[in-house]
């Protein structure tokens, strides 16, 4: 049984203090005066607990609440992202075990460890369970309230019952009777290394023949399947009933997400590696040698390409974010149509490796290797804006109107 011991803690708590110290020195901040000359700010900066002197961030993982830096070590550190502040820092599984990056829900993160499946508080850090999987996972779990769903190297995706596993935890049968959580196996005939996707009653998957299979996550009865001709090669994308699948032919397709059916098939000057980005009906795509392109999620029409970007970082009020081949953010500015784009700034931040693609919120999150974090706004943009799941965006506070009273005042005494 996986345990954080009170010797874990002290580790945790002399790592803290020794990283502040060294990758305040590695790590060379932007100036804000450059930043202010293009309406951009500092919202807060920390930093990851991992031992610099052997130890590097691996995967950086978010959600519209949390950042989470995973380490090659096995320590994942958990901070407001909004506030900067950290919530908890954890080694999950066992010490320089390979991780897979992690998957978050309303109050589990769950992390795949070598050949084991960890559940963890979202909000604490504490251990919740963990349950040994029936093979190596080949991509990030996912799940919904009622099962966990791995796909496995092996080229098979199983099902995991949430409530058998919380209830044989609390047996302290776990992690021996693991294959009793286990609800269902769906086989493939080659590997899956590109996490399932789960959208309203569906798990839609794709093997490396690209073959996608979408099927009921209760029973895994089969909805549709359908054959792309080539491997898909990004991670998929469901939103407002449209799939979002690439393929290596350089293509882009848009589908029923029900029923799998073509709404319309976008062709790219190279393959597209990376997950579409949907944000404000505009699906963001990248290639391989480097283009981003603006595609319309509706028509499939294409607004704009910019030929110097690799990947999508973030969509502000007045930019759409990506970096160039040298690993400097490039801030990218559209004219009144919304079609011609130009390159407003190259920022440096070459040190940042990591420039988290976040589609869910208007905020900039960029992560060194040493494990230095920095969260960017731009000038005024006191409260995040929420574009995939808006009804989780935190209540803005209500200003009273300081002349209300004053007329209100005025009216009492002309009345009188």
């Amino acid at each position: 049984m996986f345990r954080l011991g009170t010797l874990t803690l002290l580790l945790c708590a002399g790592l803290t203090n020794l990283t502040m110290a060294t990758a305040d020195a590695q790590v060379k901040m932007p100036a804000q005066r450059l930043l202010n000359r293009y309406g951009l700010e500092i919202l807060w900066s920390s930093q990851g607990v991992l031992n610099i002197g052997r130890d590097r961030v691996m995967n950086v993982a978010i959600d519209e609440e949390t950042i989470y830096i995973q380490s090659q070590n096995g320590f994942i550190s958990a901070f407001d992202s909004e506030t900067g502040d950290r919530r908890w820092a954890q080694l999950v599984g066992r010490l320089d075990n390979p991780q897979l990056p992690l998957t978050s829900n309303d109050d589990t993160v769950l992390v795949t460890s070598g050949i084991k499946l960890f559940g963890i508080d979202k909000w604490e850090g504490g251990s919740l369970w963990e349950i040994a999987l029936a093979e190596q996972a080949g991509a990030r779990p996912v799940s919904d309230d009622e099962r966990v769903y791995i796909a496995s190297q092996e080229g098979s995706v199983y099902a995991y019952d949430l409530s058998r596993i919380y209830e044989l935890y609390h047996d302290n049968k776990l992690p021996k009777w693991s294959i009793q959580t286990q609800v269902w196996r769906h086989s493939t005939s080659k590997p899956i290394k590109l996490p399932p996707i789960l959208y309203g009653n569906q798990l839609t998957f794709a093997s490396e023949t690209g073959i996608m299979y979408s099927v009921r996550p209760e029973t895994d009865k089969l909805v549709f399947q359908m054959s792309t001709n080539h491997s898909i090669s990004a991670p998929m994308m469901e939103l407002a009933g449209r799939l979002y699948v690439c393929t290596e032919d350089h293509h882009v397709y848009c589908l029923n997400s029900q029923r799998g059916t073509v709404y319309w098939d976008f062709i790219a000057r190279g393959p597209v590696t990376s997950q579409p980005h949907i944000v404000n009906n505009r699906c963001y795509v990248s290639t391989v040698a480097g283009s981003v392109y603006c595609i319309n999620a509706e028509t499939g029409v294409n607004e704009w390409e910019s030929e110097e970007s690799y990947g999508f970082i973030a969509k502000t009020e007045n930019y759409v974010v990506t970096e160039d081949r040298l690993g400097n953010m490039l801030l990218l500015s559209l004219d009144a149509t919304g079609t011609d784009v130009t390159i407003a700034a190259r920022l440096p931040m070459k040190t940042f490796k990591f420039k988290v693609a976040n589609d869910l919120t208007d905020r900039i999150y960029l992560v060194s290797e040493q494990g230095q974090i920095l969260c960017l706004r731009e000038r005024g943009n006191s409260f995040p804006k929420f574009f995939r799941n808006p009804d989780r965006r935190p209540l803005e506070p209500i200003f009273a109107d300081e002349n209300a009273g004053e007329e209100a005042a005025a009216d009492d005494n002309g009345t009188n």
